[in-house]
């Protein structure tokens, strides 16, 4: 060992390697914290000398230790090395005989709550988003050798998640899994103080596994005191609208938010609280009504509350479904413009979080009223939101009372909700399927469920993270879409709070998506080859061989096709069906004609092919088999494409949506490149 120790200590570069194994291997065994005789040259309780600590200490620090370790003597080299080994061995052996605890650290809570307020203060203000971005992407572009994040979130959040470590490790040395107590706004005097932020941030002990970004941002930081300013700037802003934006102070007064509370709102795993009710009167504005649908609750009122209770609902949004009048009218504009060839309609109907018209906050809401009543609701501006006091039994806001009624006494009420509206879909599909005039699912849907199947193993992935990797959901703001997007989205909504997907109703709602997922997913594999371009399809029937004249006739049907049909689907499969007749019409007369196929016009295939008046298609049909016989094809035959061609040609088809009418593809192919594509070889 001696000999291996003397080796390590001639390679700096090593030292250091072996110094951060045990000073992660120690993170691990101890909480996610550092003993303090890993840091403190003057604490006796551990074997640590002064050249370990002090390594520790730059990496903790993201200082370049190695060119520190470089300026150290062998002797120093050797004594960190022999430290290293002696503590990691020691470690091992107590890891070895209590084992590890996988809980989540102090550190690891402190800065994924910090992220989870970052995050929510980004989404909220765009325009501070975009700001902070800004600002953001001047030290990361401008210093790219820093190799600082892409998205700046995490500096903040490594900052504030360092001072709230702080604070806890101050306030709660005894007990640090309750955050509980601790108030956001207790970290303000720091952020006022930049240089003692970065004196926090400097000694704080991240968890290991964000190393790849906080170790950039710390040592980025240790150099550029304006870098630090800029972040104290931005978390005293966010705490600022923290303040104002808890609910709990949605009714009170100077109101100390504290982080218990604050986490149940962010991560949505807890009720709300339910502010007391004032007396002071504001602005009374409408509840907007044009174009909101809200379903009737299924469900009676719960059997626990006496007649005549008054619930209080503190609620993070309020989503609904509208119709929306402008995109209604930009689609109807599109329909009329005969100079648009391929219009792309934008979806009518869409999902929003109800919006407060005065201040245009998306949220908190505390409702208000009994189970039948007309709705009010109170925004954290003052202003109070009602239904009409003499509003119909079907008004939005009694319905939507109901809604927020149901979920608050039981919150498994959104899944359930859900289930019905599954169920109702479900049931208008397999009807649509039994229709003549159905063609297969929508190119919307298929794109859906095509964006889900990717994110997602229906056996064995996590539901609600491929659904929001896939539908990436834009609420609070408008997100549009069909009616299975929506449905997905507003599932989502529901998965996403634990109450409601631990739940057993929450499970079965798992259960329904995934199986609608699955069914939509066979359902499409069962009409992809509709869904392919007509030059595919045309390109699979030539490499099915024959004759040279064949594959001439192929060959110029191809050319035409790409000229007409370029960016055409299959769809029914007659514009498909008439490129084939055309293409064995042209092989049929070259060979009677004993010519090349390009002595054959489009008009002599279609004299050939469409029965004139009165004249039935079967004796079309007829003429045709005879003359190929006589050219010496068995139609029978099921190695010969001209003779498998013909038996697909010669297939009834429907001749319209809803008649009961049918005729053969050829025919009707054929036709088709006459009345609407005329076409010319």
């Amino acid at each position: 060992m001696q000999r291996l120790v003397d080796e390590v200590a001639a390679e700096p570069a090593c030292v250091v390697r072996l110094v951060e194994v045990t000073r992660v291997f120690m993170i691990q065994t101890n909480r996610g914290e550092l003993p303090a005789f890993m840091t403190d040259d003057d604490d006796r309780f551990g074997p640590p000398t002064p050249e370990f600590t002090r390594l520790v200490r730059g990496l903790t620090a993201a200082e370049p230790v190695t060119m520190v370790c470089e300026q150290m003597t062998g002797a120093e080299r050797r004594a960190a090395a022999g430290a290293a080994i002696e503590t990691l061995v020691s470690q091992m052996r107590i890891a070895h005989q209590l084992g590890f605890d996988d809980s989540e650290t102090l550190a690891q809570r402190c800065c994924g709550l910090a992220l989870l307020l970052v995050e929510w203060w980004l989404g909220k203000t765009p325009m501070a988003r975009q700001q902070f971005n800004e600002t953001w992407n001047q030290h990361a572009f401008g210093h790219r050798e820093a190799g600082l994040p892409y998205d700046g979130a995490n500096a903040l959040a490594l900052l504030l998640g360092a001072l709230l470590h702080h604070q806890a490790c101050q306030d709660q040395p005894e007990d640090e899994d309750d955050l509980g107590p601790l108030v956001f706004t207790r970290v303000l005097p720091f952020l006022e103080s930049p240089e003692r932020a970065a004196a926090v941030l400097s000694e704080f002990v991240a968890p290991p596994l964000a190393d790849a970004f906080n170790v950039p941002i710390k040592r980025y930081a240790r150099g550029n005191p304006k870098f630090v300013a800029e972040l104290c700037r931005y978390l005293r802003v966010v705490l600022a609208m923290h303040v104002k934006d808890c609910p709990y102070g949605l009714r009170e007064i100077d109101h100390a938010c504290t982080l218990a509370h604050r986490v149940a709102v962010l991560e949505q795993d807890e009720r709300p609280y339910v502010a007391a009710p004032t007396s002071e009167e504001g602005l009374r504005v409408a509840l907007p009504w044009v174009g909101v649908h809200e379903e009737e609750p299924a469900e009676d009122a719960p059997a626990a509350r006496a007649a005549g209770h008054v619930w209080q609902i503190n609620v993070d949004r309020v989503v609904l479904e509208r119709w929306d009048v402008g995109t209604a009218r930009l689609n109807e504009a599109i329909s009329e413009d005969s100079s648009i060839g391929e219009p792309k309609y934008r979806p009518e109907v869409g999902l929003e979080a109800l919006r407060c018209p005065p201040c245009g906050s998306h949220g908190p809401f505390l409702a208000e009223g009994s189970w039948g009543d007309p709705l009010t609701l109170h925004c954290r501006c003052g202003v109070t939101m009602m239904s009409p006091l003499d509003a119909q039994p079907d008004d939005l806001g009694r319905r939507l009372l109901k809604r927020l009624i149901l979920c608050e006494e039981d919150p498994a009420y959104a899944a359930r909700r859900m289930l019905a509206s599954l169920d109702v879909f479900r049931e208008r599909q397999q009807k649509a399927r039994e229709s003549r005039w159905y063609r297969g699912p929508d190119d919307g849907d298929v794109a859906v469920v095509e964006a889900v199947d990717r994110a997602l193993d229906l056996d064995r992935s996590d539901l609600v993270a491929a659904l929001t990797d896939a539908l990436r959901p834009r609420l609070p703001w408008r997100h549009e879409g069909r009616e299975l997007t929506l449905l997905l989205l507003q599932a989502l909504n529901a998965l996403s709070l634990p109450a409601v997907y631990d739940s057993p109703d929450g499970r079965h709602l798992t259960g329904a998506v995934r199986d609608l997922l699955t069914d939509m997913k066979e359902e499409n594999a069962r009409w992809a080859p509709t869904r392919a371009p007509v030059v595919d399809r045309l390109r699979s029937w030539q490499a099915g061989g024959g004759p040279q004249l064949w594959q001439d006739a192929w060959a110029r049907t191809l050319e035409m096709a790409k000229l007409y049909f370029a960016g055409i689907r299959v769809g029914d499969g007659r514009v498909a069906d008439g490129c084939a007749g055309l293409t064995l019409g042209q092989y049929l007369l070259a060979r009677e004609g004993d010519c090349g196929v390009d002595q054959v016009t489009a008009d002599d295939v279609r004299n050939l092919a469409l029965p004139g008046d009165g004249q039935d298609p079967s004796a079309v049909m007829r003429r045709w088999a005879e003359r190929l016989t006589a050219i010496g094809h068995d139609l029978d035959a099921v190695d010969d494409p001209v003779a498998q061609l013909w038996q697909h040609l010669a297939t009834d088809k429907p001749t319209d949506t809803f008649g009961d009418q049918r005729a053969p593809a050829l025919i009707l192919g054929l036709d088709i490149l006459v009345r609407s594509f005329r076409v010319r070889l």
